[in-house]
């Protein structure tokens, strides 16, 4: 998801580029933000949404 939507873009920037990804993929655009939210902090908690 790093390499589709890179750090420096913001949640809003990188759900419109994941979207295309997603969609090709099956997956869901939240679930597409949840791996990239994990990808960046390694927080377990990430892809269930929790991390502020």
């Amino acid at each position: 998801m790093l390499e589709v939507a890179p750090v420096y873009l913001s949640d809003t920037e990188a759900a419109d580029v994941l979207a295309l990804l997603c969609d090709e993929i099956g997956a869901t655009v939240d679930n597409g933000l949840a791996a990239r939210r994990y990808a960046l902090t390694g927080d377990r908690r990430a892809p269930a949404g929790t991390v502020l």
